[in-house]
C-alpha cells in the first residue's frame, strides 16, 4: 500500500499552501512599524518653546 507517500505528499502540499497563505495574509499596504501613540516625542522645530 502507498499510504505513507500519500501522507507525505499531502503534508508537503499543506505546508506549501500554508506558506503561500501566510505571505498573502500580510497586507503590504500598511506599514509594519507604527509609532507608539503614547511615546513621548521630541518637540518640533516649528512649535514655540514652552514659557517657564
Amino acid at each position: 500500500m502507498a499510504i505513507r507517500p500519500l501522507l507525505f505528499g499531502i503534508l508537503f502540499v499543506a505546508v506549501f499552501v500554508g506558506i503561500i497563505l501566510s505571505l498573502v495574509w500580510v497586507d503590504p499596504s500598511h506599514p509594519v512599524r507604527q509609532p507608539d501613540p503614547l511615546a513621548p516625542s521630541a518637540p518640533s522645530p516649528s512649535a514655540p518653546a514652552p514659557v517657564q
